[in-house]
């Protein structure tokens, strides 16, 4: 079974309103909303931008830590956290300033492995292969680019794994 993050659009008052009514976040969460779905990159991303496998200084640590939780209702692997449109537009801010590039030469197989990264891959590259460097960068577009899209509407976003 694999651990997969999914981060999910919501404006600050519906944010509010699964806040004090935490029992709807399932069915929040499995409406048609609009989402973005990390596979299992999520911790490498993480990982390449805090430099550490939990935790971190926000906003760069929000793929794993920050916001509220929504109550203790368990979505997967833990609650969702939720992020006001503030803490996106923040967030947008600072992935904005770290390019491909940048991201790419933070990149350390070995380092991630000793820290037990998910999903524990990055042997690959170590062996040459380029596919497990490609893979982080094509998900930290896609991150780079939904966060800025849920900014650009002054959305806030639920993030989860499951």
């Amino acid at each position: 079974m694999s651990v997969v993050s999914i981060l999910v659009c919501a404006t600050d008052d519906e944010i509010q309103q699964l806040l004090a009514e935490p029992g709807r976040i399932e069915g929040f969460i499995n409406e048609e909303r609009t989402s973005t779905y990390l596979d299992k990159t999520w911790h490498g991303i993480h990982w390449l931008l805090t430099g550490s496998a939990e935790g971190g200084s926000e906003p760069l640590s929000y793929l794993l830590a920050g916001g509220k939780p929504v109550g203790d209702i368990d979505v997967g692997y833990g609650p969702a956290r939720a992020l006001t449109s503030q803490q996106v537009a923040t967030w947008d801010d600072s992935l904005a300033k770290i390019s491909r590039d940048e991201l790419g030469r933070r990149f350390d197989p070995k380092a991630m492995l000793e820290a037990q990264i998910y999903p524990q891959i990055w042997a690959r590259s170590i062996k040459g292969e380029e596919d497990t460097l490609d893979y982080l960068l094509q998900a930290y577009a896609g991150l780079r680019d939904f966060v800025a899209a849920a900014h650009r509407e002054r959305s806030g976003l639920l993030v989860y794994l499951s």
